[in-house]
């Protein structure tokens, strides 16, 4: 047997031994993650947003006014709560959040229609909350609108229009809507694939930061060295390996549990998409040894994950275009290997994208594991040995 493989072995059987000796290390990279990232699938996973909240004011209180707010009332993504009878009792209720939004229907709704003359609903609603907001509107508008048509198209045709004449000159030009990777705009495919790798870059940094930094914090690190018999690179090798493998299987278990159990068939090229999450996990590993290594201090390096990693995802171009934001914030935002991931992920995933379409961020990330993890083990191997790294919290 070779040198080499008499040292890495004692240097993962020591991290090994350390892992099954703290429970909540071996947590961080085994059911902590799974179970924090299954919560987090229980929010989105109803996919659209049904039955939200609205009151409805009706001063008309006619046959036509009582059938728009059944239609609402009956449309998927809206439930009629109450109707009200002032605007002070709707608002109410939205400063309460026991509703979004508030229809005002006006006392000569029905006689203008009948009369053919434009009759103007109000729609008022909660824009604290621009999701539930887009979603009202649109289904809001859509009501109004399926009741207007069939109003004008009913009268066309007492005057003697035929049907199709009727609905063609209502509509000379139709547009017809068609949304493309996500077809019914599930929030389970617009944020629930995308927050599980931001959930994971944050173990991931935390779990390598944390095993590093105990060793500088405790002052192991003549101890730690010596299990890789003096080696820097072999010593953070079997620091990085069990995280590494770790974080691929979640990742490969993440893939799985979507694409079989949820129905998100990899659309594009599967080799691909599994190589950009190796190339995350390793991104992170080294942007971890990185942190460890500028500031040898466990408590430091963990502010410094906190830091860089628990606002990632606002930055990653998923909530905001990433075209649209500012110099600073967009700097920012490709400085994150995050961000060159999901790019890669809404690509591969469900967009169908060939593999050469992600070139340059799989370029990118790699960028991010060699650069980083070489300065982070060079730093390490300059500074870490001294008796003064040693102790700091």
């Amino acid at each position: 047997m070779s040198e080499i493989d008499k040292e890495q072995p004692a240097a993962l059987a020591r991290e090994w031994r350390r892992l099954r000796g703290d429970f909540w290390d071996l947590g961080m990279l085994s059911w902590i993650p799974v179970v924090l990232c299954g919560m987090l699938w229980l929010v989105f996973s109803a996919g659209i947003a049904r039955d939200l909240p609205i009151v409805v004011i009706d001063n008309d209180n006619s046959t036509l006014s009582r059938q728009l707010t059944r239609w609402l009332d009956a449309s998927p993504g809206i439930a009629v709560a109450a109707k009200v009878a002032s605007s002070d009792a709707a608002l109410h209720r939205l400063r309460e959040r026991t509703a979004f939004g508030y229809l005002v229907i006006p006392d000569d709704f029905e006689q203008k229609l009948l009369g053919g003359r434009q009759a103007t609903v109000q729609w008022l609603y909660n824009a604290q909350f621009s999701s539930h907001a887009g979603a009202l509107l649109r289904d809001v508008r859509t009501v109004s609108t399926t009741l207007s048509a069939g109003i004008e198209m009913t009268a066309r045709v007492k005057k003697g229009m035929s049907g199709v004449q009727a609905a063609a000159q209502f509509e000379p030009i139709r547009t017809t809507l068609n949304s493309l990777y996500n077809e019914n705009t599930s929030y389970e495919a617009f944020l629930t694939l995308a927050l599980m790798p931001a959930m994971l870059q944050i173990f991931i940094v935390v779990a390598v930061v944390t095993s590093i930094g105990r060793e500088l914090r405790d002052g192991t690190v003549p101890q730690w060295l010596a299990s890789a018999k003096g080696s820097w690179l072999r010593a953070i090798g079997a620091k990085l390996l069990f995280p590494l493998l770790a974080y691929v299987a979640l990742a490969l278990l993440y893939l799985l549990f979507f694409s079989l159990a949820r129905g998100w068939a990899v659309a594009g090229s599967l080799p691909a998409l599994l190589l950009s999450m190796l190339l995350l996990v390793l991104a992170y590993c080294g942007l971890a040894t990185l942190l460890i290594a500028a500031t040898l201090s466990l408590r430091l390096a963990l502010s410094g994950a906190a830091f860089i990693t628990a606002p990632a995802f606002a930055f990653a171009g998923q909530a905001f275009p990433l075209m649209a934001m500012p110099a600073p914030a967009r700097a920012w935002a490709e400085a994150l290997p995050l961000t060159h991931y999901l790019q890669l992920q809404t690509k591969y995933w469900l967009a169908g994208a060939p593999w050469r379409y992600g070139v340059q961020e799989m370029l990118i990330l790699a960028g991010f594991a060699i650069g980083c993890g070489a300065v982070g083990v060079f730093l390490l191997a300059r500074r870490a040995n001294a008796p003064a790294a040693w102790g700091r919290t």
